[in-house]
This record gives C-alpha cells, structure tokens and sequence, in this order.
C-alpha cells in the first residue's frame, strides 16, 4: 500500500486539493511508516504512562530508572504480542473498536502472566502493587485513545485520497466486475489500477471492467510495462482456476517483477463466510490463494537499500588509495578513459548503466562479446584488475546510484546468449532474478560460480543460487556473503 500513487489518467481523486501542503508528506510516507509510526507511537504511549504514574503512585526518585526499565521491557512485550495479534494490519488500523478489544485482552493477559511469575518467583516487591495496577489501567486507556486516534486520521486521509493500496486484475470476466463493485467504494484504500487480459470477455459479454473502459490497460505484456514504471501492490488473477496453462504462463512472466500475485478460487471467494478472519487477508472481504510474494518487504526494502548507500560510501572512502592506485594503473599501461561503461539489465528488468574500470584495450571497449581466457583484448595490467576483482570497485557508484545492491544476483549484459539461447529462453527462473536489485557480489559467487557462462550449466547453477538468494533473503545472509567475499570472492579460479 502506498500513498498518493494514483495514475494519471485518474486525475486528482474529488475533493482533494490540487495543491495541499500535506501532499508533499503523502507523496514520501509509504505504508511500511505508518505502521512504524503506529508502532512508535504505541511504544511512546506506554512509556508516557509508566513516566506519569510513577511520581503519583511511588515519587521515589531514586527508584525511575528501574520502574521505567520495567516499563521499557512491558511496552516491548506488548509490541510483539501486538504484531502476532495482527493489531498493526491496515485493516486493523481501519477498525478501531475490534482494534481497542483486541488491546485490552492482549494487555491483561500480558500484566496478568507478569503478575503470575512475579509470584511463582516470589519477586511480588520488585514493584509497587499500587503502580503495577495504575500502570496496566493507564496502557489500556492510552493505546484505546491512540488506536481512535489513528482510525480517525486514516479514514480521513482514505477519504482525501491519499491512502491507496493499487490492485490490478488479470482476467476481464464476471468476477471482475464482482470485484471491482466490491472496492469501488475505497472503503479500505483498495484501488483498482487496471485490468489485463490478452483474450476478449467469456462469450463476447461486456463486463462491468470492459464497460468502463479506463480500467482496461491491455495484456499481460502490457502489465509487465505497467508494474515496471508504477507501483503495484498486488495482483488478482480471476481467471478460471482450471485454466492451469494459461495462468502458469501469467505467472511465469509476471515472476519477472517483485508483485504479491494472488487467485481468486472462483465466486466462492467474494463471499462472506468469515468476515472477522477475512479482514487480515490481502483484501477485506475476499478469500485468495497466495502464488507468490514480494522476495523482499517493503520496510526491509528500505532499510536494505539505507545500508547498501551507507556501506558504498564507506567503502569508497576505505578503498579511495586502491582506486587511486588502479586508475594510476590503468592511465600508465593503456590509453584511454579509466573507467569504463555498459549496459546491463537490472531491477525489474530496466537498463542501467554499469561502471567498472576498464581492462580491454579502448577500441575493444564497445564490444559485447563475452571475454574468455587469455583474452588478447585485455592488457596486462587490465588482467591484473580482473584476477583480483578490483576492476568491479567502481560499481559502489552504481550501489549510491540506487542502481545496484551490495549484494544480490550479478547483472547481465543485454541479450546475453548460451548454447544459441537467450538466458531467458534457457533457463525458466532466470528472469526471476530481476526482482530483486543486482549486486556487487552474489550468493552464486561466494559458492564458485563466477566468471563465464558459456554452458548450459553455468547459467543454471548461477540462476539455482541467485533464487536461493531472492527467496531466503535476511540481514544475515547478505552479511554472511559480503564476509565470504572479503575472505574468499576476490581470488577465484573463474576471474579472468
């Protein structure tokens, strides 16, 4: 869910003004803030009520420390039980009354187990009973009020327009316009941004997405052209769930983008049977099989690419005498530019240029012919470069560009051919690598497959590791991969 993503052709939703202050806010907050927002805000609630009971119901100033500490383990507690409890779900936010129910059980079952260790450990003294009893009473009231606060604000802002969860269908068909009469009331935020569909509607019928005509973007192609360039939250196969051919090759070409890619089983799903759990799911409402999810969320998203930027210029300031000494190098053995530029095909499949240090005699430079061993295009100190990997420094300018990771599969060079094949006729999952950002070094490298990949092979067991990667992706692999790398990345038997 993002906000203020609408596309353009819907113009400004009505109401909305064209030039509020608040919009610049809206067009750089994301859902993953507000939930953090949410989360903070709970948080500080808890310790506000723990700071203003203390000096009513105790006053001891020597004790503050230890009754806030007992506070700050309370409140972390009650975040966890919170999140398990699904409380910081937009649908959640939304519907403050089954919100604040939910609060109040989760909060009197947390004091009530603290007050039962406390007495099967016999620590009843750690804290004043007095204190312990205000404090419980006084989280229930400040988060009750805050959550009020927080669906009161959120519907506003649904209303206004700025909340919006994009949804586009694949299928034009009946349970399209089931759905889309569904939402069309944007009651949680739930846009429908298009419906694609390379087939007519069933038997010729005119449906209520094919009438409307401005929700009808065209083909799964045309999707894949859509989601490259807008944000799409999720995507809602209707198509009939026994049409297994036809949504296999849907779903293998949408695999190519970071999408929530859903299927709605058919009229069953649109019906209400259990609205209470039905409201955690993707749509309020709405019963839909999981395909596939995004490899990476989006609040991870972020904070991935903070340290990508923040360990490139780290790095670019650790490395500055190495590149100082390789582009002296490069300037003195061969004539022409130090650095050397190439497209490759990166995140979501978009071209980007890719920075190295050149290790081909100039002229050779605009080929994109794939070099092998004792490649008599690459002079000897180039050579030197690309044994040791040095010539790959200078892409921590692509990492502060956004245009890379400092981990992640290793781009390609466009139109890349094995065995007379594209990578992407070759290999079935291989365009699935594009939906994460491409990296410096890779979880392929670290395990030996680097260099050429001029057999079938090759490509496949880079193409095993890299979805590896993508769909086992935490802080801690990508630690792990860039310590491989240190240790053992840079001298292997494929660099040449």
């Amino acid at each position: 869910m993002d906000f203020a993503q609408a596309s353009e052709s819907q113009g400004s939703p009505a109401g909305r003004p064209k030039a509020a202050l608040g919009d610049l806010f809206f067009r750089v907050v994301n859902r993953w803030h507000l939930i953090f927002a949410t989360q903070l805000l709970d948080f500080g609630l808890i310790m506000l009520v723990a700071g203003l009971v203390y000096p009513i119901t105790v006053g001891r100033a020597g004790d503050t420390l230890h009754y806030m500490s007992g506070a700050a383990v309370i409140a972390i507690i009650c975040h966890f039980y919170f999140a398990q409890g699904h409380l910081y779900h937009i649908n959640a936010l939304l519907n403050e009354t089954k919100a604040v129910k939910s609060i109040i059980l989760r909060v009197s079952l947390v004091f009530m187990a603290l007050a039962a260790i406390a007495a099967l450990t016999h620590q009843q003294a750690l804290f004043s009973r007095v204190w312990f009893v205000a404090f419980y009473g006084g989280v229930i009231v400040a988060t009750a009020v805050g959550r009020s606060v927080v669906a009161a604000m959120l519907r506003r802002w649904i209303a206004r327009g700025y909340i919006t969860q994009n949804v586009v269908i694949v299928g034009d068909n009946e349970l399209t316009g089931h759905l889309i009469e569904r939402f069309k009331t944007n009651r949680f935020g739930i846009r429908i941004a298009g419906v694609f569909d390379d087939r007519t509607p069933d038997n010729g019928r005119a449906t209520t997405a094919h009438k409307t005509g401005e929700l009808t973007r065209g083909g799964v192609g045309d999707l894949l052209a859509y989601a490259s360039h807008h944000t799409v939250d999720l995507v809602v196969v209707t198509l009939p769930i026994t049409a297994t051919d036809r949504i296999t090759a849907i779903i293998k070409h949408l695999r190519q983008l970071p999408l929530n890619i859903r299927i709605l089983p058919g009229a069953i799903g649109i019906q209400r049977f259990s609205p209470m759990q039905l409201e955690r799911t993707d749509l309020p409402g709405v019963q839909l099989i999981t395909i596939a999810d995004r490899p990476i969320s989006e609040f991870a998203w972020v904070m991935k690419g903070l340290l990508d930027r923040l360990g490139a210029l780290v790095g670019l300031l650790l490395v500055s005498p190495v590149l100082l000494f390789c582009a002296a190098g490069i300037s003195m053995t061969s004539p022409g530019p130090v650095l050397f530029r190439q497209k490759r095909v990166g995140y979501k499949g978009r071209e980007f240029n890719i920075i190295k240090f050149r290790t081909m005699d100039y002229e050779f430079c605009g080929s994109y012919t794939p070099t092998r061993r004792s490649d008599n295009r690459i002079f000897k100190f180039g050579g030197l470069l690309r044994k040791t990997s040095l010539d790959e420094l200078p892409q921590l300018i692509n990492v502060l560009r956004g245009d890379m990771s400092l981990v992640g599969p290793r781009p390609h060079m466009l139109g890349q051919l094995v065995e007379g094949r594209s990578f992407f006729e070759a290999v079935n999952e291989y365009a699935s690598r594009h939906r994460v950002k491409p990296g410096i070094t890779g979880w392929a490298q670290v395990n030996g497959w680097r260099g050429p990949t001029e057999t079938m092979e090759q490509i496949e067991r880079r193409v095993e590791h890299d979805i590896y990667y993508i769909e086992n992706w935490s802080p801690m692999l990508d630690m792990v991969i860039l310590a491989r790398t240190v240790f053992k990345g840079f001298f292997g038997k494929n660099a040449f």
